[in-house]
């Protein structure tokens, strides 16, 4: 992280908020002087929290930032409340050089860190990202901001305002990717792919370089400069940030033309409105008179319904008053479970559900299922089934992983993605409905057939 930095002279104004023992600052001050930096002076100011270790803080920093031009200090308090303040007053710290490796927790709507970051116009749901928006207030025009963050800011809803905070102030200049989860943050559980950025405050945008690695060992790191076009889409209202496989090959394949949407196709995808929590009293094990098949992920396999199924999951939900908006009419419907591993070879699956699956009127969908409909009901036939074809080719589960690093698969992220047109749908589903055996080879061969115009 010290190493991206451009080498700088004049006055050096360093941040490091939650700096723990001073790792990331005391790099950076082993590279200025092993490089022999030509500065007038450095001053570092680094936040922490725990008092426990503000001691080794100070006695690391001071160690490593010695001379008679540095100034080293150590700030045992909340850097958020601390921004606020700053900036309240009409202050700004006017940093240069930014680094941190940020604590990683949800915050509620009700809460001091929420309020701190509303006071530099923020609204947010992690303190990683509450302190990513806090050091960029903090930092002056052409300053230099790198962070060791988990991806999940990059799309979702919840983030948006996060990343269009973080788009207007600031450019991205490069990008590192650690291909596992479970090593830059280990200790600290965190189930999402993580991510070395470096920005920079107010300043042109020019092409971003992307780095990767398969750990925090760093080996093996290769490299891919690419244009800001393929990080954030022109036309995405969204602002997702997609991060490029290195194993990508930029071609002219056919599929790339696909860039219909979900609203131009007239077709909706939603969570199934069953909570089951909230409906535990008319959920049934057994379908039994007055009750509604209901389907869960267990429900599905190859691409199919399995119902009923002997699992801890209810088959079927009880019609009462409070339930009857719940269902939806038997039709042909196609849904995506919400919840993948990444260790898994696809983040999308998708299944389509049939009128001759079931002989009830209606059905239901519990909520960890994304369901694709028309209008509230079903899809016509051949288009769901070429649904089923598009959302199970490997193209589009590499395009989800662009901007996707966590486990949960979200009905906006399926809305942002790419489609073919209505007529290229049905071509698909047309192909796939005379298909006995369905596999990833069906799949792929059908979707490149159609964009081919074969």
């Amino acid at each position: 992280m010290a190493s991206l930095f451009p080498k700088a002279t004049g006055n050096i104004r360093v941040l490091d908020p939650g700096a723990g023992i001073g790792s990331l600052s005391c790099a950076l001050a082993e590279r200025i002087v092993s490089e022999k930096w030509d500065v007038d002076s450095i001053s570092v100011d680094a936040y922490e929290i725990d008092k426990a270790i503000v001691g080794q803080l100070r006695e690391n920093l001071t160690g490593c930032f010695n001379g008679e031009q540095c100034n080293v200090n150590v700030i045992n308090g909340d850097f958020l409340s601390a921004t606020a303040t700053a900036v309240s007053n009409g202050n700004s710290p006017g940093y240069t050089h930014v680094i941190m490796n940020p604590p990683y927790k949800k915050i509620r709507t009700a809460s001091r860190e929420r309020e701190a970051t509303k006071s530099f116009g923020l609204e947010t749901v992690n303190l990683y990202t509450a302190f990513m928006g806090a050091a960029i207030v903090s930092t002056v025009d052409g300053g230099y901001i790198v962070a060791i963050v988990p991806r999940s800011f990059c799309n979702g809803v919840y983030y948006k305002p996060f990343r269009e905070f973080l788009l207007e102030r600031c450019t991205i200049e490069r990008i590192h990717l650690f291909d596992s989860r479970n090593t830059a943050f280990k200790d600290e559980s965190v189930l999402q792919e993580n991510i070395i950025i470096m920005m920079r405050k107010n300043v042109s945008q020019g092409d971003v370089l992307l780095t990767y690695s398969k750990d925090g060992s760093l080996k093996g790191i290769q490299s891919r400069r690419v244009p800001f076009s393929a990080i954030v889409n022109p036309s995405d209202q969204e602002k997702y940030i997609n991060i490029p496989p290195y194993e990508e090959i930029k071609s002219s394949n056919a599929l790339d033309r696909m860039l219909s949407s979900l609203k131009d196709i007239g077709i909706q995808a939603s969570t199934g409105a069953v909570v089951d929590f909230r409906a535990k009293n008319e959920l049934r094990m057994n379908y039994e008179t007055g009750a509604i098949p209901l389907l869960y992920p267990v429900h599905f396999k190859g691409g199919r319904v399995r119902w009923p199924v002997e699992s801890k999951r209810p088959n079927a939900i009880m019609r009462t008053d409070a339930t009857a908006k719940l269902f939806l009419p038997r039709g042909y419907y196609v849904v995506v479970k919400r919840f993948s591993a990444k260790e898994e070879k696809r983040r999308l699956v998708a299944s389509i559900v049939t009128p001759d699956d079931f002989t009830s009127k209606e059905i239901a969908f519990e909520n960890h299922l994304n369901v694709f409909m028309q209008g509230k009901r079903g899809l016509d036939k051949h288009m769901a089934h070429g649904l089923t074809v598009w959302l199970n080719t490997t193209w589009l589960d590499g395009k989800f992983r662009l901007f996707s690093g966590h486990t949960q698969v979200n009905a906006t992220d399926l809305r942002n993605l790419p489609y073919p047109t209505a007529e290229q749908l049905s071509n698909m589903g047309r192909m796939l409905e005379v298909e006995r055996e369905w596999s990833q080879e069906t799949f792929d061969k059908i979707a490149m057939e159609v964009a081919n115009g074969k």
